[in-house]
Parts: C-alpha cells; sequence; structure tokens
C-alpha cells in the first residue's frame, strides 16, 4: 500500500511539473540567477584562500624577521 501511495504521489508530482511552456522565461530567469551565484561564490571562495595565503605568508616574513632580530 504504502508503495502504491509514494508511485502515486510521484506520478502527480510529474504530471503537475508539466508547464514548462508557460514557464520558460522564468525558468531560464532562475538558471541565469543560479549560473551567476554559483560564479560569484566561486569568485569569493577563491579571493578569500588568496587572501589567506598572502596573510600566512606575510605572518611567516614577519616571523622570520623577529627571529632575525632577536639573534642580534
Amino acid at each position: 500500500m504504502k508503495k502504491f501511495i509514494a508511485i502515486l504521489a510521484i506520478a502527480g508530482s510529474l504530471a503537475a511539473c508539466n508547464n514548462a511552456a508557460d514557464n520558460s522565461a522564468e525558468n531560464a530567469k532562475d538558471s541565469i540567477d543560479s549560473a551567476s551565484s554559483e560564479v560569484k561564490d566561486r569568485l569569493d571562495s577563491t579571493t578569500e584562500n588568496r587572501m589567506d595565503a598572502i596573510d600566512s605568508n606575510a605572518e611567516a616574513k614577519k616571523d622570520m624577521v623577529d627571529s632575525l632580530n632577536k639573534g642580534k
């Protein structure tokens, strides 16, 4: 009985989502929005990783200068 209800629910969902012609402009806009969001997220991630690398490199160089100054 549960399988039968699940199959009916899936079939009903598929039948209800068959309005592709009416929503083509909306789907295109959603697609563009999601693509731009993905690119923005990737760019933010790349920028954050590079900033972390620069900060880490700067800290390492500061530590090296400090260790050289302590040796004098």
